[in-house]
């Protein structure tokens, strides 16, 4: 998996020279490989992982960094000693982290660690949605999704039609996985690209909302739409809610975990070391 991991980065370290893609509001930076950003609409701000190293390392070397909504960076290293951390949810009043095979929860409100819980039976896991009160997280390499409730972790859903789940959102009564592809090679591209899947909260039945769309990584809502992120590619896809989509942007190779809040896309560049901001539409 490490060599998995440094051979993508060190492939596409050349592929990112802008496209196009509107101005942006803002930019902060540098990371060392931003991955993931969440809205913290109590705090007024925006929380960043940073992996500061090798994706697949437990290295110690991660950390979280906090940005006012204008993008200044208000604390560099608000949480440290973290792995690789990727994805980020809050329920309640916690922060929760997923870091490779453990999942970190965070006060708030005053920064502190309460704890780390190593997931039995995990291999990478990689993004979290919640609707405040459960979670899920998906293990990219497990080709599973994982319920997180009251501090348990629990397998939820294995289906190797998940083909390496990466974003997660939660929609309602349905959770939208954004795929990576199945037939995975050394590069980290696929023989076929992810698609945009649905899975029903009750019955865990899945279907397609997009066939093949790309190696995808962050989903968002605005409005009636949904936002897809292609690590790979850098596109940004938009999504209706006939499955209609289209290439909104494209931005360099290594788009994230992106979030939202009100009409504001933050779009964590890993590959380039910065995290922005860019009104939408």
């Amino acid at each position: 998996m490490n060599h998995t991991i440094t051979s993508i980065v060190t492939v596409l370290i050349g592929l990112t020279s802008p496209l196009h893609a509107d101005p942006a509001s803002w930019a902060a930076g540098p990371f060392d490989m931003p991955e993931s950003a969440i809205f913290d609409a109590e705090h007024d701000r925006v929380i960043v992982s940073v992996i500061q190293g090798h994706p697949g390392e437990a290295d110690g070397n991660g950390h979280l960094a906090l940005l006012a909504l204008d993008g200044e960076i208000s604390e560099p290293n608000w949480i440290t000693g973290l792995d690789a951390p990727k994805g980020m949810a809050i329920v309640g009043k916690t922060l929760l982290v997923a870091d490779l095979t453990r999942l970190h929860e965070i006060d708030l409100s005053t920064g502190t660690l309460l704890r780390s819980q190593e997931v039995d039976g995990a291999v990478f896991l990689n993004d979290i949605t919640s609707d405040g009160e459960q979670a899920y997280v998906s293990d990219f390499m497990g080709n599973r999704i994982w319920h997180y409730q009251a501090g348990d972790m629990t397998v939820w859903l294995e289906d190797e039609a998940l083909a390496h789940p990466n974003g997660l959102f939660l929609d309602e009564e349905r959770l939208v996985v954004g795929s990576w592809g199945k037939g995975m090679r050394d590069d980290f591209s696929t023989e076929v690209p992810g698609s945009l899947l649905a899975v029903d909260l009750e019955t865990q039945a899945i279907s397609t909302i997009v066939p093949s769309l790309g190696n995808l990584d962050g989903i968002v809502r605005i409005g009636d739409t949904l936002l897809v992120s292609d690590w790979i590619t850098g596109q940004l896809f938009e999504v209706g809610a006939d499955g209609a989509h289209t290439v909104v942007a494209e931005y360099p190779a290594g788009l994230a975990d992106i979030a939202a809040y009100g009409n504001t896309l933050v779009l964590p560049s890993m590959l380039e070391g910065n995290v922005s901001a860019r009104a939408y539409p």
